[in-house]
């Protein structure tokens, strides 16, 4: 492997991945490059070890570093730039599209830009919802929710992939918790256009006892000193951190039953490929959600990883699925 890749590798995988900070009435608030997630569970650290003389799989081929850019997106009147990452083949028709977490922002995809540098025949490209990361907050006057963020990533892929005279793109959507619900909205939408969707840590019912739990952990009673420090942290918004507490936050169509939230019908209709990545201790996408999930699915491919919780990490066994998902050679 070229030497300035090597060290471009060991600076993205060096850091602490994960890693959780203490906050009040003793609840605990992983964070994995800006994540902010449920559980009590010790960080499972990604183990990715990635050799010097590991060879590219085109030697004649450079790829392109993670690089951000900005596409502007219009809503109720306003214009708001919407940041992304991209990296690896611009070219390449194989694409992967990552969509983060509920208070996440794209830099918790840093290891999957770093791993799939090497491939030649794609491209890697995360997002920031708006009022996270390096994207516009949303207006004073407008509430974070989740039809606003769904119709930012429509927007989007109309403009930047699927793109009128260009190649036939075989775009994978990975969505990581509220990512992966997005995922399967956008695969209502575009049907045959996605290739295939990768639902981390989120399958097709999420039980009302794990939002309580969700919920239950996200909410603390600090002043507001300690809430700008924790939007300062997670780089977001202060007010998406209220607003995604909100009933209002989730308003997309769908069933709900005794159980949960029921997304069996988003997927309706959908012909391409479903993989499932889930930690083995984790409390949203529970064994008994999995198991109902591969009934449910012809296509689906699953991919656990043991001891972790909500969301699963980036390790090497899963960024190998991710690669083996796509058809990408190694």
């Amino acid at each position: 492997m070229p030497k300035h890749l090597y060290d471009f590798f060991k600076h993205l995988l060096s850091g602490q991945a994960q890693r959780a900070i203490e906050v009040p009435k003793e609840s605990y608030i992983p964070v994995d490059n800006s994540i902010i997630t449920e559980i009590n569970l010790p960080p499972v650290e990604p183990q990715i070890d990635i050799e010097e003389d590991q060879p590219i799989a085109d030697p004649h081929w450079s790829p392109v570093l993670p690089t951000t850019e900005f596409f502007v997106t219009q809503s109720e009147g306003s214009s708001r730039r919407i940041a992304y990452t991209v990296s690896g083949n611009l070219d390449a028709n194989k694409v992967l599209l990552c969509l983060p977490g509920l208070l996440e922002t794209k830099r918790s995809f840093n290891v999957l830009h770093a791993y799939f540098l090497r491939f030649s025949e794609c491209k890697v490209i995360s997002i920031d919802f708006s009022g996270r990361g390096e994207s516009d907050s949303l207006a004073a006057h407008e509430q974070y929710k989740m039809s606003i963020y769904l119709t930012d990533i429509i927007q989007f892929l109309e403009s930047k992939i699927f793109v009128k005279g260009d190649k036939k793109v075989r775009l994978t959507i990975l969505g990581t918790s509220m990512g992966g619900v997005l995922a399967m909205y956008l695969a209502q939408r575009f049907k045959s256009k996605i290739y295939e969707i990768i639902l981390n840590d989120i399958a097709l019912t999420v039980n009302w006892t794990s939002l309580y739990s969700l919920y239950k952990s996200m909410h603390n009673e600090a002043g507001y000193a300690e809430i700008r420090d924790l939007a300062h942290e997670l780089s977001v918004d202060q007010r998406a951190i209220a607003d995604v507490q909100l009933p209002t936050h989730f308003d997309l169509s769908y069933r709900a039953d005794i159980w949960g939230m029921n997304f069996h019908d988003v997927l309706e209709g959908y012909k391409g490929k479903v993989g499932l990545i889930y930690g083995g201790e984790s409390k949203i996408c529970t064994r008994r959600r999995v198991k109902e999930a591969i009934a449910l699915l012809r296509n689906l491919n699953t991919c656990e990883v043991p001891g972790a919780g909500h969301p699963a990490p980036f390790d090497l066994k899963v960024c190998s699925f991710i690669q083996d998902e796509m058809g990408v050679k190694g």
